[in-house]
């Protein structure tokens, strides 16, 4: 039903399977640009809802609670340097885990692909996710994964599909929130003018019953779950600071290869 209803309402290509009684709406779930927005961009990029790898994903999509939450703003670091540390994920752990003494690991599933990694950040985030369409030479990346977190009191298990964007810093005012009420904003931050990069990351969750829902939506729950969001990005920002006063001392737990890889690294602008 969540399946074919998304397919059928959205506009979507759909399998044979889905038929009229079973296309006719998850019960609760308004069809509208907010909620198929999501599934068409993924179809329109290439990730084909008839294919039966694809069920998986677009059965999340219509799901019949869903929370968007979105964080744009920026960081200082160059989008050149940026862009190289989305293509060595491992190599990002490494530098966060020395600079920042905070456990950081990454890996990749599929080595020769690259589009199947997990990764945990100390005891209160884990998972992994696989991307489905975008690079970072495209600056843009969508992955559908599953993951562990805590929250507070809470520990928060589920599929979450997750959307960067990121382009060179330049500046500028805030623009006007949207007043949707299933599509929260966890904060908009001010943009200044740099050599930043700035950034836009958007998480879908789909709440597994009414009363998660309710708690998703609470201030508190996303004032936490910005806190976490936030001592990532200032991870990444510090460390690449410390990388370009400090180097690579002696003795740093590096391999050979990590340590080339930082030499090109602090060699981009």
């Amino acid at each position: 039903m969540e399946f074919c209803s998304l397919l059928r309402r959205c506009g979507l290509p759909a399998p044979a399977a889905c038929t009229e009684p079973i296309s006719r709406g998850a019960p609760g779930v308004t069809y509208d640009e907010e909620r198929c927005g999501p599934a068409r961009e993924l179809s329109q990029r290439g990730v084909d809802p008839t294919e039966p790898a694809s069920f998986r994903i677009y059965r999340f999509l219509g799901e019949r609670y869903q929370i968007v939450y979105r964080l744009e703003g920026q960081v200082p670091l160059s989008e050149a340097r940026l862009t190289y540390l989305l293509e060595d994920l491992p190599l990002a752990a490494a530098l966060l885990t020395h600079f920042q003494k905070t456990r950081y690991e990454a890996s990749y599933l599929d080595p020769a692909g690259h589009r199947r990694f997990k990764g945990r950040r100390g005891d209160n985030l884990e998972g992994d996710a696989t991307l489905l369409t975008g690079s970072p030479a495209e600056r843009l990346l969508v992955y559908f994964g599953r993951g562990t977190s805590r929250i507070g009191p809470w520990k928060m298990r589920g599929l979450g599909l997750v959307t960067l964007r990121y382009s060179g810093g330049l500046g500028g005012p805030e623009s006007p929130p949207s007043s949707n009420s299933e599509r929260e904003f966890i904060s908009r931050e001010r943009k200044t003018p740099g050599t930043g990069t700035k950034y836009e990351i958007e998480v879908v969750a789909a709440p597994v019953n009414a009363v998660v829902n309710l708690m998703m939506k609470t201030g508190i729950f996303r004032r936490i779950l910005l806190g976490h969001i936030r001592e990532i990005l200032d991870d990444v920002a510090q460390a690449s600071g410390k990388l370009d006063k400090q180097g690579v001392a002696e003795g740093a737990p590096f391999s050979p290869q990590q340590k080339d890889s930082i030499a090109v690294l602090l060699k981009l602008p």
